[in-house]
């Protein structure tokens, strides 16, 4: 069955590599997203030689589409007691139209190398939004943590000043202690993650910001139930360039096939000897019979299984991630519409009404950091979540084929 699909979509992979349609995807990135990501591209050497590769590729189908064999011009002198002297003109004839079969393997190979440069451009722009994801959430967790840790430095030294008074008793002191002790640490962590983070955008891009876009708020909304699963892998670039390596191998068993056939020479000759004029035709043909070359269509024959099989598990795999990718990137936007819906707006207040209840004696100094904890824990985690779902919208762009459309990506195949 996947046998039957394969040739049907390979046929048209050969044609040409389909733009995606951008039925999934509802809404298209914010302008300011799109253009550093297309700018970013346009710089990356990766993609420099992704193109450089679609170039080969073009000029490789012009050297094969050329003809095989140029005539040849033959002269000849021969002096004894009888002066001769003859010039000819050879051609030999590509009888089996080889020439056919290897603009044909050049041309797969070409619409290859294109879905290949288009996968790759996919491939940088996901990760740049994986990359950027985690730099927003670096940074925003950084900024919590060091709200945290001028609110444990205060609260420390607001317990001393209260121990001193006898208001507050030692164990209330070291635990304020070591709560802005575990701030310090955290905030280390979280300026250790920043820098990781910043470091994996800097590596994509070559430059260290700032400049770097903010991300919307808004993302379109996916249905795992109606995901057009069998439409997008038939577009995804990398099914594409399986497709196309496939239709490549095809092509190169029937060039293999034409190999096994001789191209006969055709000549012609006219000369004088003396006084008498000599005219002659010569046909010659080679005879394949020590070598038949039938070993070079046997591992043709096997190269193009294997390109199938590996385009049959291609497409497995990618089914799996898509089906995966569309499920986990509701689940993510559902968890953080929920907390939009209903703790966000009230949360910025949390930390404000806790330290005025604390100062006032309404909490003491374990209940206040037990709920300033959970209350930065909450602001972290809700972050955190939001980074989360960037990235499973990453990974849902990824798997769908989709970042082309999303981000009005330039750069169409050839």
């Amino acid at each position: 069955m996947f046998k039957q699909r394969l040739l049907s979509v390979a046929a048209a992979a050969c044609l040409v590599v389909a733009p995606v349609s951008t039925a999934d995807s509802s809404t298209v990135a914010d302008p300011v997203l799109s253009g550093w990501i297309n700018k970013v591209l346009s710089q990356n050497p990766e993609m420099q030689a992704a193109q450089a590769a679609v170039d080969a590729a073009g000029g490789r189908l012009r050297a094969a589409d050329q003809p095989l064999f140029n005539p040849e011009l033959e002269f000849d002198y021969e002096s004894s007691d009888v002066d001769t002297t003859t010039g000819g003109l050879s051609q030999t004839i590509d009888w089996a139209d080889k020439r056919g079969a290897r603009a044909a393997v050049a041309d797969s190979e070409r619409v290859a190398a294109n879905a290949e440069l288009q996968s790759k451009r996919q491939s940088l722009a996901t990760d740049l939004l994986r990359t950027l994801a985690d730099w927003h959430t670096a940074d925003a967790i950084v900024r919590v943590s060091e709200k945290q840790m001028t609110l444990m430095t205060r609260f420390a030294r607001i317990a001393e000043r209260r121990r001193k008074a006898g208001d507050l008793n030692q164990v209330d002191l070291d635990l304020a202690h070591l709560a802005a002790a575990d701030a310090v640490f955290q905030q280390a962590n979280a300026s250790e993650n920043l820098i990781r983070a910043r470091q994996a955008v800097t590596a994509l891009t070559g430059a260290t910001g700032p400049g770097w876009p903010p991300f919307t708020p808004l993302l379109p909304e996916i249905d795992p139930e109606q995901v057009a699963v069998d439409r997008l892998l038939d577009e995804l670039p990398a099914m594409q360039a399986a497709l196309a390596r496939v239709a490549a191998r095809r092509a190169a068993v029937q060039l293999r096939a034409r190999e096994k056939r001789p191209d006969p020479t055709i000549g012609f000759r006219a000369g004088k000897e003396d006084s008498d004029t000599l005219t002659g035709v010569s046909l010659s043909v080679p005879l394949f019979v020590r070598n038949t070359f039938s070993a070079e269509v046997d591992v043709a024959n096997a190269e193009l299984i294997q390109a199938e099989r590996e385009a049959a598990n291609l497409w497995q795999r990618a089914q799996a991630d898509l089906i995966a990718a569309a499920r986990v990137y509701q689940n993510a936007s559902r968890a953080w519409t929920s907390w939009e819906a209903s703790g966000a707006p009230r949360h910025s207040q949390r930390t404000q009404l806790l330290d005025r209840l604390w100062q006032a004696g309404e909490l003491n100094a374990t209940e206040y950091l037990v709920q300033l904890k959970q209350a930065l824990d909450t602001e972290v985690g809700a972050t955190g979540q939001r980074g989360r779902m960037w990235r499973a919208w990453a990974d849902w762009l990824a798997a769908s084929g989709q970042a082309d459309q999303w981000l009005n990506l330039a750069g169409d195949t050839q």
